[in-house]
């Protein structure tokens, strides 16, 4: 009792703000320890909680994609279609991803040698199915039909095998699951104790701490909620005391005679700030009224693919091999535009969707434009905006290449420079000045003359800003230059820090 009356004589004697720092001190770090505790604690029987049942998930994914395999390849079989093949070769490539995940060593577990099972007959159904689809698209009906129904019971089999190891898995995670709920139970009454504790102490030191400034300070509180209710009428506050409370309550007097003054400009701040707000917000809805207007008028991108496949089905049939490769490029063409516009995508699609560009621009220039491409280390794997390089080269036809009376010639190239990744464009065509490079950089590309008209290109100013807030700086575009007559490059600089996977 002595050593208690001691601490809270030394507490009373100090200063009122070295009081509050010490009471908030100690109460933070009981509810920072008390908060560490109870979130290490839960969230590890959480996390193995969550893990119990991943194996049954991944079955349950290896089995939907087992499914979506026998669906798609017999949806072409049946129709052919080339939305069908794609469909089949997409969910055949996802199947064989996941039973890389499956045992294939030898073992005495009985779990680990089902899988081993699923994953060999897999094996052998992915050859039938391959083989199948081979057959369609050879158009042996005979060859195909029976490979199907070898493939079915290969299906039947693995259907059969993953339901079991999925029952099995799901018991063994059932025990698991429980053992670790009683442990959560267990790790939930002893953090509520040490709550309960952490609570107690705080509210002894709180005790503490009122008994020496809270009494002065329900007086000014009881003034001050008067006034929170907008009531300026009302009597000073008289403290005795010279500390801070004193002070403040002074402080307090002083404020009420100016607050009423005060809450009036404000208020007619505020009322301005509605305004403009309001202005701004009208201003917003047109801008979007406008866009949307803007889209509207575009091309349905999707019913253009859908088209485009339906006529290279007919090109197909009719026996015009090259136009069926030119109308699938331009549907490529499209069906990337419509899946990257806004998204993400990897240098090695982009690089793809501009040979397919290059292929469709060549029927039209007649196969003059030369294309060189040199890639160097892994840098493909880079992600970046999607639907970037398409509009650069496009620009470098247009504004470089076209009515040039030499060999037309693009070359990319995409290589590592010590803390960056240097992906340019450039081609051999009519060349730039500085003022036009500078026009291009700061947003205002020059106008142009495509078939008789005047055109204002967007494209590379759409491109560097979507470049610059995708890897948050500023640098991220060089045009280069050595004049009429000598060609342009357009580099991206992408810095390693933000390579994204690669």
């Amino acid at each position: 009792m002595k050593f208690l009356s001691r601490v809270h004589r030394t507490f009373i004697d100090l200063p009122l703000r070295t009081k509050l720092v010490l009471v908030f001190a100690f109460t933070m770090f009981m509810v920072a320890f008390v908060n560490i505790y109870m979130h290490i604690s839960i969230n590890s029987v959480v996390g193995t909680i969550d893990k119990v049942y991943a194996s049954n998930v991944s079955l349950n994914q290896l089995m939907g994609a087992l499914d979506d395999v026998q669906e798609n390849m017999f949806r072409y079989l049946n129709t052919k279609s080339t939305a069908a093949l794609n469909d089949y070769y997409l969910s055949e490539q996802s199947y064989s991803e996941q039973i890389t995940s499956l045992n294939d060593q030898p073992t005495d577990n009985e779990l680990k040698l089902t899988e081993k099972n699923i994953r060999n007959i897999s094996g052998e159904y992915l050859k039938l199915t391959a083989a199948a689809v081979a057959a369609k698209r050879g158009r042996d009906v005979e060859l195909y039909r029976s490979i199907y129904e070898d493939a079915s019971k290969l299906y039947g089999y693995l259907d059969t095998y993953i339901n079991e190891l999925n029952n099995a898995r799901f018991k063994t995670n059932a025990e698991s699951y429980n053992t670790l709920r009683s442990s959560l139970k267990y790790m939930q009454t002893f953090s509520t104790v040490i709550l309960f504790v952490a609570i107690t102490g705080n509210m002894f030191v709180l005790m503490l701490l009122s008994s020496t400034i809270t009494k002065p300070l329900t007086k000014l509180a009881r003034q001050a909620e008067q006034v929170g209710k907008g009531d300026f009428d009302i009597d000073f506050i008289t403290v005795e005391s010279r500390d801070e409370v004193g002070v403040l309550a002074d402080a307090f007097n002083q404020m009420t005679d100016s607050l009423q003054e005060h809450v009036d400009q404000i208020k007619t701040r505020m009322a301005e700030e509605s305004r403009l707000k309001e202005t701004q917000l009208r201003m917003e809805n047109s801008l979007k009224e406008s866009q949307l207007i803007f889209l509207q008028s575009q091309i349905n991108p999707h019913f253009l693919y859908n088209t485009l496949n339906a006529g290279a089905q007919l090109a197909m049939m009719e026996g015009a091999e090259k136009t069926t490769l030119f109308i699938e490029n331009l549907a490529d063409f499209f069906r990337y535009s419509v899946k990257h516009t806004g998204q993400t995508s990897s240098l090695a699609d982009e690089i793809s969707q501009v040979e397919t560009y290059l292929h469709i621009i060549n029927v039209r220039f007649s196969g003059e434009i030369q294309y060189v491409k040199r890639i160097e280390g892994l840098v493909e794997r880079i992600t970046l905006p999607g639907v970037i390089l398409q509009p650069i080269v496009e620009n470098a036809i247009n504004h470089g290449l076209r009515d040039v009376k030499w060999g037309k010639r693009i070359e990319l190239s995409a290589l590592e420079e010590e803390d960056r990744i240097l992906v340019t464009i450039a081609d051999n065509g009519k060349g730039m000045t500085r003022k036009e490079i500078e026009a291009v950089l700061v947003g205002q590309p020059a106008a142009i003359e495509m078939d008789g008209q005047q055109h204002r290109g967007t494209g590379l100013k759409n491109v560097i800003e979507r470049l610059r807030i995708y890897f948050g700086i500023h640098d991220v575009f060089e045009i280069a230059s050595d004049g009429p007559g000598r060609g342009t490059a357009v580099t991206i600089i992408i810095p390693k820090r933000s390579e994204h996977g690669a």
